[in-house]
């Protein structure tokens, strides 16, 4: 490679942060694009002029990461969420090669917890041969999404894009289930030691976040209870096409906004800004992000 070439090379996709005693390193997917055409709730123009205080035009963000979260927790490698795969094209699907940069590939991950069965969280269990791309792992998915997703008569009755993505998360799960390593759990189960799974459906019926660290010094990693912060922190209300229950969905971001603001628990969202880590500012009524910056990870 020239150096020109060099040059014009991003960085691997992978960046490690500390939150307590957890280090967490996100692992980059790939971006994707969330439309303001799909965001419902407020006035067309509200949603140009929110999206316009983020700098992003008004078509919506057209580059909006696709994070995954590597930890270890009980003895074991973690990962939550597993990217698209092939299913939503080159811009995604470039977890495991980033997974290999970050110092652990896939063969090394032990448990897998999916935030819900959408592509861009899920289809990624597979390599594009379409055997499992984690051999050793064992998927953790919420009974409710498993039941909805992979039910059969649901799959029949769903049209359109609900319908491929019944099929996609059945493709997914497959050859997982086959070979014993799905595993379903409730809210406030463990799926794994030292991980808490938290209600956010609405999204979907089985959505998921997941609490890990110490009292006091937690860290809440959530799938899609945001699309898009730079308009849905302003305004919650706003909810997406894709929500299952839109209702559901928007009354989960409110409750999760104010545990959060209670807590003061850290936020890791698959679709933040990458790395996707950061702290919920509350002040006179409205909420902002603030990345954690990047800090060399001796000195924290």
């Amino acid at each position: 490679m020239s150096s020109s070439e060099s040059a014009a090379t991003q960085a691997p996709g992978f960046a490690r942060t500390r939150v307590g005693a957890v280090t967490v390193t996100t692992v980059y997917d790939g971006a994707l694009p969330i439309h303001a055409a799909d965001m419902h709730g407020e006035s067309a123009q509200r949603i140009t002029e929110l999206l316009a205080d983020g700098f992003l035009p008004p078509e919506g963000d057209p580059l909006t990461a696709v994070n995954t979260f590597l930890f270890a927790s009980g003895g074991r490698t973690v990962l939550v969420d597993a990217g698209a795969g092939t299913s939503l094209g080159p811009g995604t699907g470039h977890l495991t090669a980033n997974l290999r940069a970050a110092g652990t590939p896939a063969g090394q991950v032990d448990d897998i917890l999916i935030t819900h069965l959408h592509p861009d969280h899920a289809f990624g269990l597979l390599t594009p041969d379409g055997d499992a791309a984690f051999p050793a792992a064992t998927v953790h998915v919420a009974a409710a999404d498993a039941e909805h997703w992979l039910d059969e008569a649901a799959a029949a009755r769903a049209e359109g894009v609900q319908a491929q993505i019944h099929r996609w998360a059945e493709q997914a799960l497959a050859p997982y289930r086959a070979e014993g390593r799905l595993s379903t759990f409730d809210y406030g189960d463990s799926p794994v030691p030292g991980v808490t799974a938290v209600d956010l459906h609405g999204h979907t019926p089985g959505h998921s976040g997941y609490l890990v660290g110490d009292a006091g010094a937690e860290l809440l990693l959530w799938g899609d209870t945001m699309h898009c912060h730079t308009v849905q922190l302003p305004a919650p209300h706003v909810v997406m096409a894709i929500d299952s229950d839109p209702a559901g969905a928007r009354a989960a971001r409110l409750r999760v906004l104010e545990e959060i603001r209670t807590r003061g628990w850290a936020v890791g969202g698959a679709h933040l800004p990458f790395p996707g880590i950061g702290r919920i500012r509350f002040r006179d009524g409205e909420a902002r992000w603030v990345p954690v910056p990047f800090r060399p990870l001796t000195l924290v």
